[in-house]
């Protein structure tokens, strides 16, 4: 099985993913016959990404923009992810979005059978989603079926729901095709939003590795339906929330 692995230049994970990816190019952890084909990142640095953290400071949010800051400095600079790949002869390519053309002749030559998206925002349009064999899977931080949108993790924190993340395939809903995989992420004591996502990707890659298997044995029929009665819907909080967030005395 062919995979490409999908992510963001710039993330808010403290190694900036470098430990997922470490784990899912670890021949001697992946199941036998798959391989990393390509490592695909999203940009995600730029200018207005930059003074859009600088607002999260001016607003009192200190742990989100930090990281986020640090991890555009090294993505550009000295990104231990393409170092990785690149001594394990992975190629990594970068582009605007996954839906480019460019993205797309590209992921077309490489034919994959397997795409796994990992914190990017891009919504996989069709073009793009009918290219592998098998599908496209997504790693979604939230529960599903119940908590779709953005910040799920960050919302079940704050309002002492439990936190986790699913693996999912993707389709051109968004959050909405069968789920493979539903984790929970163990926050008990955490008292700073920054530290859920590094928890998060620390078991994030076995999970992934997990549904995997499943895939092999079970083909696109892996997983169960993405369905409940009542959806919770999340988006980026807003500055009366980080102010009700920090009231509570949980760090952003």
């Amino acid at each position: 099985m062919k995979v490409i692995l999908v992510s963001s230049e710039a993330t808010y994970v403290k190694d900036n993913y470098l430990s997922l990816v470490k784990t899912l190019t670890d021949k001697n952890k992946l199941p036998a016959g798959v391989e990393i084909i390509a490592f695909v990142l999203i940009k995600t640095v730029s200018f207005k990404m930059f003074l859009k953290m600088l607002a999260l400071m001016c607003m009192g949010v200190f742990g989100l923009p930090t990281a986020f800051i640090k991890n555009m400095y090294t993505a550009l600079f000295c990104d231990g992810r393409k170092k990785h790949c690149e001594g394990l002869n992975i190629p990594v390519f970068t582009f605007k979005t996954i839906n480019g053309a460019d993205a797309i002749a590209k992921i077309k030559e490489l034919a994959p059978d397997l795409i796994i998206n990992a914190r990017t925002r891009n919504i996989y349009k069709k073009e793009i989603l009918g290219i592998p064999n098998i599908g496209c899977i997504n790693v979604h931080h939230g529960m599903l079926p119940e908590n779709r949108g953005t910040m799920c993790d960050l919302w079940a924190w704050y309002e002492g729901r439990p936190v986790g993340f699913s693996v999912h395939w993707m389709n051109e809903k968004i959050d909405d095709g069968n789920i493979i995989e539903v984790k929970e992420v163990d926050v008990k004591g955490v008292n700073a939003y920054i530290d859920i996502p590094m928890k998060s990707s620390l078991i994030e890659a076995e999970t992934i590795i997990g549904c995997i298997n499943k895939i092999i044995g079970e083909g696109k029929n892996a997983g169960f339906p993405n369905k409940c009665e009542k959806v919770n819907y999340t988006r980026n909080p807003d500055y009366k929330t980080i102010k009700q967030i920090k009231a509570k005395g949980l760090k952003l």
